[in-house]
């Protein structure tokens, strides 16, 4: 799968279980997912078993971890898998990484023009490192 077809529903060699067609990974407003390719005749789907989690766990708190989601706009954004229970989330990639300037247990990557840096997730703290 590359960048370019990305969008195009992408063959994935599996029969539909309703009408026997190939089922195809697809991309719809809320991310992945598997839908069958006799669409509208069929209109078999599932959710695709992309898991995008990262081995971060929630700072707030503690017990989930947080995976990526995509945005009714399309936009990713990273939040806690205990939601509704917990309902932490950030923009940016996270790094399990302390603040070394308030402590806080949770640093972001941020991409600029000028580079990669980290920044801390808190709002009030300042924290920016080095750009690499």
């Amino acid at each position: 799968m590359t960048a370019d077809n990305f969008l195009e529903p992408q063959p994935l060699g599996v029969p539909c279980p309703r009408c026997e067609r190939e089922l195809q990974l697809k991309k719809g407003r809320y991310g992945l997912y598997v839908g069958c390719s006799g669409y509208p005749d069929c209109d078999y789907m599932t959710a695709a078993d992309f898991d995008p989690g990262t081995d971060v766990a929630c700072p707030e708190c503690k017990a989930g971890k947080l995976v990526q989601k995509t945005s009714r706009f399309g936009n990713s954004f990273y939040a806690c898998d205990q939601y509704p229970a917990c309902k932490f989330s950030v923009n940016l990639p996270p790094v399990a990484q302390s603040c070394p300037l308030c402590g806080y247990a949770l640093l972001l990557k941020k991409r600029t023009a000028a580079g990669e840096r980290m920044v801390c997730a808190q709002a009030e703290c300042e924290y920016r490192s080095p750009i690499s």
